[in-house]
């Protein structure tokens, strides 16, 4: 990805939209008794298409936003999904770009890993927190909806970021001529 100030605004925009989504829409939809997280997915997004810097840098801000509008401890959700962030980021650029199923696949397990590492987070900082075996399926439901929804998130983010992507500037190449074809003999 390329970070010019117009995406670095753009990228700054959809994380502020993504946060404020997160804080005033999905946090408040219940299924199943568990409601929608998509902040983890959205820092895996981000480091797939940007890499390690992009996706820890966005990871670190959507968890210091997600901090800041929450009531929760200050900073554990952006030290959390900054790690997702560069993990995923770094999982991108040792290897191929990975398919729509497997970062399906990444989001949810960010999603589980996220949410345990904010409950143990939680429960060593010593905030009320009550531990019990529905946290287990809970859990386990927000990683179905981590991966469900990483599909139509990974869809808006690249559409946002598609300028700024490597992958869409290589399709765009102009053919030129073989040297056999000179047009003259």
């Amino acid at each position: 990805m390329i970070v010019t100030n117009k995406v670095a605004l753009r990228i700054a925009l959809l994380v502020l939209l993504l946060v404020l989504l997160q804080s005033g829409f999905f946090s408040l939809v219940e299924v199943l008794h568990t409601s929608f997280w998509i902040l983890p997915g959205c820092a895996v997004i981000f480091g797939l298409l940007g890499g390690s810097m992009v996706g820890a840098t966005v990871g670190f801000s959507i968890g210091f936003l997600s901090d800041a509008l929450g009531d929760g401890p200050l900073g554990t959700a952006a030290l959390i999904f900054m790690g997702v962030g560069y993990l995923a980021g770094i999982y991108r650029e040792r290897g191929e770009h990975p398919d729509r199923l497997v970062t399906a696949a990444l989001c949810g397990a960010a999603t589980v890993v996220s949410s345990i590492a904010l409950g143990i987070f939680t429960t060593v900082l010593g905030l009320d927190a009550s531990v019990s075996s529905a946290i287990l399926l809970e859990v386990i439901v927000q990683g179905l909806y981590g991966f469900l929804l990483a599909f139509p998130l990974y869809a808006l983010i690249r559409r946002v970021l598609r300028p700024a992507l490597i992958d869409e500037r290589s399709g765009r190449r102009r053919r030129t001529a073989p040297l056999g074809d000179l047009g003259g003999s």
